[in-house]
């Protein structure tokens, strides 16, 4: 199976990309540059230093769980492109994109795609979304159900992108192997590393024919950038502090059974 990834240039993109590499031909791969300055929601000095320390601990913890991803490990046939953010839409890039005759595109943390991009390859594009869909939609769907104290929320969607935003049919849902003494960054990078598996797994079935597609519904939570801010910061570290994630797991049956998840459909 032939692939292209989307995707950018943290440590948890170049963890998937060589995650991908190991299972398909990656023949390129395309990270784009985050925008997303947390550290702009801050009104005040303390607020700085706790939204700080808290993207410092992601650094970290991610660091630790993708300690052999600190660089792509690419094929050296691999076209590997740099572009600034939303660059992956450019006519030009995609002209190069196309050029590799990809089986499917595969997606992970870029902004939002448009055309000319989504034309050039209907139907078969597939993301990872960090946050369950449709429970948790737009900007830090990870991040919100641990302020909301719902660790059970915490996940990934895998789905077929469409011109909406996060919108497309789902394939599959990947949720996070939650443990006692778990915190948010443990949650974040089981789930990616989940969703990297999945998500490869859904292109094999969708190259087989094997994928029965679930249309996505409406509802769910929105929550957009600006709704950031330090306050939710401290109020999702007093959840781990006053014992969430044990009170999550003494009654994880009944909690994970309110949840309509998708799983890889693959008919005989």
């Amino acid at each position: 199976m032939k692939v292209i990834l989307l995707t950018s240039t943290y440590r948890r993109h170049q963890a998937v990309a060589n995650h991908v590499a190991t299972r398909c031909e990656l023949a390129g791969v395309w990270q784009e540059t985050k925008t997303f300055v947390p550290e702009r929601y801050a009104v005040s000095d303390d607020d700085h230093a706790v939204i700080q320390a808290h993207f410092e601990a992601r650094d970290a913890s991610e660091a630790d769980y993708f300690a052999a991803d600190a660089a792509l490990k690419l094929d050296a046939s691999a076209v590997v492109r740099r572009v600034e953010g939303n660059g992956c839409n450019d006519a030009g890039e995609v002209a190069a994109m196309t050029a590799l005759q990809p089986d499917v595109v595969l997606v992970f943390g870029t902004g939002i795609l448009r055309q000319p991009l989504l034309s050039a390859f209907p139907g078969r594009i597939i993301n990872i979304h960090l946050g369950l869909s449709p429970y948790y939609r737009g900007a830090g769907t990870n991040f919100w159900p641990l302020v909301n104290r719902e660790p059970e929320y915490v996940g990934a969607t895998i789905h077929y992108l469409d011109a909406g935003i996060d919108t497309g049919p789902i394939l599959a849902h990947a949720r996070p192997a939650t443990e006692p003494g778990d915190g948010p960054h443990d949650l974040g990078n089981k789930t990616i590393a989940a969703a990297a598996r999945l998500l490869v797994d859904a292109a094999e079935a969708h190259l087989h024919g094997r994928v029965v597609p679930v249309p996505q519904r409406g509802g769910g939570r929105l929550y957009q950038r600006k709704d950031f801010n330090a306050d939710a910061v401290r109020r999702l570290l007093r959840n781990f502090e006053t014992g969430m994630i044990d009170e999550y797991l003494a009654d994880r049956a009944r909690r994970d059974a309110a949840l309509d998840l998708v799983e890889l459909n693959l008919p005989v």
